[in-house]
């Protein structure tokens, strides 16, 4: 990867379609995991460039019309996507979704109640929206649910024909022209209120990462993250593990990060602590902690109590 850096224009060759959706594909003797707009075969050529080396390399295709040897013709969405992930730095922080109205009116008397609560956070948020309208077709989800999340507000899309995405002239690469601090993308197919979701969805969809942040009940603000592990291995014969992350201040432990490993075989937790009292306070329960688990029908493969000093 020292080879590659922010500007370069590469042709990647696309070796194989993975069970995840995404393709392995070959770079200047390298080999990456990329996720692309449109469905691609193997033996197919495409042109990209280089947008950002850290944290995480990340190309955008070119989308010139006439460049050489471009193996693979992009329609009118896959052009909208990759002009929208090219002017995403103009668009709201995206794979963060946010509560400011705390999901229960108090503390709940059953921990029931905060899963439920996180659980609808989560699946209101616009992130499956569309599989969600799949859902409602299908008779597997009310139309009461579908228009809790922020798709289903938006006033309806008037269709208006918009500016062809414009090109500076004599650039090589077809770059988008920007004038102001709107983004200036070809034909909307989709509502122009829904960018930011839009970014969010395709964001969540590559690093299969999505984090929430907001308050469970007045006073208790809480930092939680789902994401799948690793996140772009190819399917094993075992079943997927998914990791989430909790990070919150209760009144009377303090602060405390939660991380639990959950698959097919059970769960891990991991419970890190920047109080020693508190730590010896969880260490103390944790024979409580499986039981519970056992109780729940969750097999408890390992219960770690750390304590970190830097929460």
């Amino acid at each position: 990867m020292g080879d590659l850096l922010p500007g370069d224009h590469v042709r990647a060759l696309v070796e194989a379609a993975l069970p995840d959706g995404a393709f392995r594909v070959a770079i200047r003797n390298q080999t990456f995991l990329l996720r692309l707009p449109f469905q691609a075969r193997a033996g197919d050529t495409l042109q990209l460039r280089v947008m950002a080396r850290e944290p995480q390399i990340k190309f955008a295709l070119v989308t010139q019309e006439d460049a050489p040897g471009l193996a693979t013709s992009l329609s009118e969405t896959a052009r909208f996507i990759t002009a929208l992930l090219d002017e995403s730095e103009k668009l709201p922080l995206a794979w963060t979704a946010h509560a400011d109205i705390p999901l229960l009116a108090g503390v709940p008397r059953d921990s029931a109640q905060i899963a439920a609560a996180l659980r609808n956070a989560l699946a209101h948020s616009g992130i499956f929206y569309e599989a969600h309208q799949a859902q409602w077709i299908a008779g597997e989800r009310s139309l009461g649910t579908l228009m809790l999340e922020p798709q289903a507000r938006f006033e309806p899309l008037r269709k208006i024909k918009l500016p062809a995405l414009p090109v500076r002239a004599g650039d090589a690469d077809s770059a988008i022209a920007v004038a102001d601090d709107t983004p200036r993308l070809p034909e909307l197919p989709v509502h122009r209120d829904a960018l930011a979701i839009i970014k969010q969805q395709l964001d969540t969809l590559e690093s299969r990462h999505v984090a929430w942040h907001g308050v469970i009940w007045h006073g208790q603000p809480l930092d939680w993250e789902v994401a799948e592990d690793p996140p772009h291995a190819p399917q094993s014969a075992d079943e997927p593990a998914w990791r989430t992350r909790l990070r919150l201040t209760l009144p009377r432990l303090g602060k405390i990060d939660a991380v639990l490993m959950v698959a097919a075989r059970g769960v891990s937790i991991t419970l890190h602590a920047a109080d020693a009292d508190t730590l010896s306070a969880l260490t103390g329960q944790r024979a409580k902690l499986q039981q519970s688990l056992r109780d729940a029908g969750v097999t408890p493969l390992g219960i770690i109590v750390r304590r970190d000093e830097s929460l």
